[in-house]
């Protein structure tokens, strides 16, 4: 069962990328979606082969999730101090 919910987790976080997406905080909820659907994913299969080092490479992964958050939240942070809260849109401060 959780086999199935991360791969579906993780497959509309693909569709939500891919669809109208036009804010940066919707599209750092979808990558910490994909973090989450990862790591089920990963525990997943860390416990199908029964591995000692699988618990370590999931706190790993975590801690790279927790990393990948807080760059984002800093970005959205620094975006929004610099240009205004309502003109941060997806990719638009990078001159896309």
């Amino acid at each position: 069962m959780c086999l199935w919910g991360s791969l579906f987790v993780f497959i509309f976080s693909f569709g939500f990328i891919s669809g109208n997406l036009f804010h940066f905080l919707s599209l750092l909820l979808v990558f910490e979606l994909l973090a989450m659907s990862s790591f089920l994913l990963l525990s997943f299969f860390v416990e199908s082969s029964y591995s000692d080092f699988g618990c370590y490479l999931g706190v790993v992964f975590l801690g790279f999730c927790v990393i990948e958050a807080v760059v984002g939240l800093s970005l959205l942070v620094s975006c929004s101090r610099s240009a205004g809260a309502s003109v941060v849109k997806l990719y638009s401060f990078m001159g896309v």
